[in-house]
């Protein structure tokens, strides 16, 4: 370690697997759930994990250290809080959030990519992430759409399952493989080189963030990935990391969906966020959907987004990274640069 400048006398390295085996609270095919008055001081994995889940609500819910005397420096091997494939509406209010080693809420469905078209009407679909597979991913009567991968843009119009059923194991525990047959016929063939990912969109929730306090965290503060309305308003996200807020959308990695169609963030304070980069960590604030052609790209990924009334505390220069959006209204916001810590991002600009 002599001579290392990063690795100095005096600092901290903490280390951890990447393995997450043990959320604090589980939850799958919940509905009207309302966790109050909780906290989580350390789990193997998320703090909490929603999946295939209806109307969750989250007061006063904590993933935070037990203070000043804990012996610990982290709270959860990786997010605070955690939904996948949920619908109805997620609420977060009035929660502390800090020393996670990810981000303090994830909210996103799952897209199965394409593998082989048996006819017109039926695909075979699978999941493609080591740690986001084994349950329920769709049911029929639910609408799905089709996106290309390499532009992330919808293809055809909507569909709905007629019926679903997993190929590669007796029941869905487990199951990484499906065969889905539509209601109406397929308009284009998907099971070309290309490469295709399928979308539910019936298990897509509201989300409510306010009053929130994310603080002293590794990775991101908050993602949203959800067409329906999202309200993230009245946080305090003090040093997160990297990004305080990312809208993603991925059909190539991590396939998490998808498109935001509704955003509101106002009246947050950002302070000092953005100590490091990570993964679409392009600014404090950061619109960043994985598409690989994005110049092939006809149609945009995101639309709808509103970024107003914060106040912006930092010692660097990106705020506002976007890519691939269809309406972006910034206004009214406040900026405070401070000589906290030296300047190092990459990007350069404000607003990019």
């Amino acid at each position: 370690m002599a001579g290392r400048k990063k690795l100095a006398p005096g600092m901290i390295l903490a280390m951890r697997s990447w393995h997450r085996p043990a959320p604090g609270i589980f939850l799958d095919h919940g509905k009207n759930v309302f966790f109050e008055n909780i906290t989580v001081h350390y789990a193997e994995g998320m703090g909490l994990l929603a999946q295939v889940s209806e109307n969750i609500t989250l007061d006063h819910f904590n993933v935070a250290l037990k203070g000043a005397g804990d012996p610990r420096y982290f709270t959860t091997q990786a997010d605070a809080t955690h939904f996948s494939g949920c619908k109805g509406i997620i609420k977060s209010v009035s929660g502390l959030y800090e020393a996670m080693m990810d981000d303090a809420i994830n909210v996103h469905g799952t897209y199965l990519k394409v593998v082989n078209q048996k006819n017109d009407k039926t695909i075979v679909v699978q999941y493609m992430h080591g740690q986001s597979y084994g349950f329920e991913w769709g049911l029929p009567k639910d609408q799905v759409q089709l996106v290309r991968s390499q532009t992330m843009e919808v293809v055809g119009n909507a569909n709905t399952i007629r019926r679903i059923r997993p190929l590669d194991q007796p029941t869905v525990a487990g199951a990484k493989q499906f065969e889905i047959e539509f209601t109406d016929g397929i308009e284009i063939p998907v099971a070309d080189s290309s490469g295709f990912g399928i979308e539910n969109m019936t298990w897509t929730p509201e989300v409510y963030f306010a009053h929130n306090t994310i603080r002293n965290n590794r990775a991101r503060g908050s993602l949203f990935s959800t067409p329906r309305k999202t309200v993230v308003e009245n946080n305090t996200f003090d040093h997160t990391s990297g990004s305080a807020i990312l809208l993603c959308g991925d059909c190539n990695g991590w396939y998490e969906t998808g498109a935001c169609r509704s955003v509101i963030i106002r009246n947050n304070r950002f302070i000092n966020a953005l100590t490091n980069i990570f993964q679409f960590t392009n600014a404090i604030i950061s619109i960043y959907p994985e598409i690989p052609k994005l110049k092939d790209q006809q149609k945009y990924f995101h639309s709808g987004i509103i970024i107003e009334h914060n106040s912006f505390e930092t010692f660097d220069r990106p705020l506002v990274y976007a890519k691939s959006v269809d309406g972006l209204l910034i206004r009214n916001n406040q900026i405070k640069t401070n000589q906290q810590y030296p300047p190092f991002h990459p990007n350069r600009y404000p607003f990019f």
